[in-house]
């Protein structure tokens, strides 16, 4: 097995990086471990990262060694025997008997240059497909996942396609070993599709790589957006209606000019024109914040690798029993709208309260505590309606008061009072409605089992 020439097959989440995954690991000769994402981290906290247990600390993570089967709860043997990211991809790949592995992640679009100047040997498979179809999967998945239903995941998506092209072509012109995949030929032709990917590869072609249905899918985080992939039928996913609203359709197809553009001046330098393109200050807001948004995930990330691990496992807990719900399924996925419909008695007792709590602030005296009687209208949405509900009133609440207290003593008119006030009433009542809304969800399955 070739150690130092691993592969990586990269493309923004949601195009298509998971089936074809699925579809090389067929290969008996192929071995890609799926998410891992060891090089999703702070590139000037690394040195220090892998002098560290970081094999460990990656299984506490993600699980990703025992999702391999690499580690179980009677045999860790395999830890001792990795210490590089080049360890573990031999230990895999060993496993299977493969010539190649690696490993398949779409957080590595922006880090297409730091791994090909660390492996210059290595192999890259990038993934394109039309970002309205990848914005239409995202809002798909996000109806069940919170990681896709978060704030910031167009600008997300935008910034790693965009680096995903600009450091893929720069790598092209470098010489590097890079195949480009296109979604639309993966899934209409697969079979022709393999067969390119194996001659780059250097590996023979296996029928087997056509029958999804026989793939190991067990690597793959048991989720509800994976579960049109556990069908075992290479297709693509059909939608009831249009999830992606009409002004983002026309972002995206300025985007997709635009990228298009760039791979096809990368194939063709002599190619010339004018397509249609982004704004530029549509263009620099979404890299600002995609990139901003990208740097906090990678520094969360740091967290679970520098931090003491009994602070880890009790973080952990306490998150899965606040966020996760009882039943295993995502809670409080419907729209705002249809909330106010069915809670709108609710709703409108806990405005009333919150005006009569800010009319009563207003009137008394400005150094009076009145956090608990702002807690009432937002517990009160946390306990019957949602958390989201209930945040809202959090943030209403966390601006007002400081806001009515600065304009009734001298003594708060200072900004960074304002700010300090804010953000502290914002923490008390936010963990307040998390620990309730925590509540309500085993209050309705209590009440479910019981019917």
């Amino acid at each position: 097995m070739s150690v130092n020439q691993p592969l990586f097959l990269v493309g923004v989440f949601r195009s298509g990086t998971s089936l074809l995954c699925s579809i090389l690991n067929q290969n008996p000769r192929l071995a890609l471990m799926y998410e891992c994402d060891v090089w999703n981290f702070p590139r000037p906290f690394l040195k220090a990262r892998f002098r560290n247990n970081w094999a460990e600390r990656i299984e506490f993570y993600n699980q990703a060694l025992s999702r391999h089967k690499l580690i179980s709860a009677a045999d860790s043997s395999a830890l001792g025997r990795i210490h590089a990211p080049l360890d573990l991809y031999h230990e895999f790949g060993l496993k299977k008997g493969a010539v190649v592995s690696g490993e398949k992640s779409p957080f590595y679009c922006d880090r297409l240059l730091q791994l090909h100047q660390r492996y210059p040997d290595a192999f890259f498979i990038v993934v394109w497909r039309n970002p309205l179809e990848v914005c239409r999967s995202v809002l798909k998945a996000g109806e069940t996942s919170r990681f896709f239903g978060k704030p910031g995941m167009l600008s997300r998506m935008i910034y790693h396609q965009e680096q995903a092209i600009r450091q893929s072509c720069i790598l092209e012109k470098a010489g590097a070993r890079l195949l480009r995949v296109d979604y639309a030929a993966l899934v209409d032709q697969t079979e022709k599709t393999a067969r390119e990917i194996c001659e780059f590869l250097g590996v023979p072609y296996d029928e087997r790589m056509l029958h999804l249905n026989k793939a190991d899918l067990s690597a793959i985080y048991k989720a509800p957006h994976h579960a049109y992939l556990r069908r075992g039928v290479i297709e693509r996913q059909k939608y009831d209606r249009e999830l992606v609203p009409p002004g983002i359709a026309r972002k995206l197809e300025r985007y997709r000019c635009h990228w298009e553009h760039l791979l096809a001046r990368s194939s063709n330098p002599a190619l010339n024109g004018a397509p249609q393109k982004p704004g530029p200050l549509e263009f620099a807001y979404h890299n600002a914040a995609g990139r901003l948004l990208t740097v906090f995930d990678s520094m969360v990330r740091a967290g679970f690798e520098f931090l003491p691990m009994p602070w880890l496992r009790v973080y952990r807990l306490l998150k899965n029993w606040l966020v996760n719900p009882p039943s295993g399924t995502v809670d409080e996925r419907t729209s705002m709208l249809k909330d106010l419909k069915t809670h709108n008695l609710t709703l409108l007792t806990a405005a009333l309260l919150m005006a009569l709590v800010v009319w009563l602030h207003c009137h008394a005296n400005p150094h009076l505590m009145f956090i608990l009687f702002y807690a009432v209208p937002c517990a009160l949405l946390a306990l019957v309606v949602n958390v989201r509900w209930a945040t809202a009133f959090v943030i209403f609440a966390a601006i007002i008061a400081p806001v009515v207290q600065y304009d009734g003593d001298p003594d708060y008119r200072s900004k960074v009072v304002l700010l300090w006030n804010l953000v502290s009433r914002f923490i008390l009542l936010e963990v307040l409605v998390l620990l309730l809304g925590r509540i309500r969800r085993d209050f309705r399955q209590t009440d479910d089992n019981a019917k």
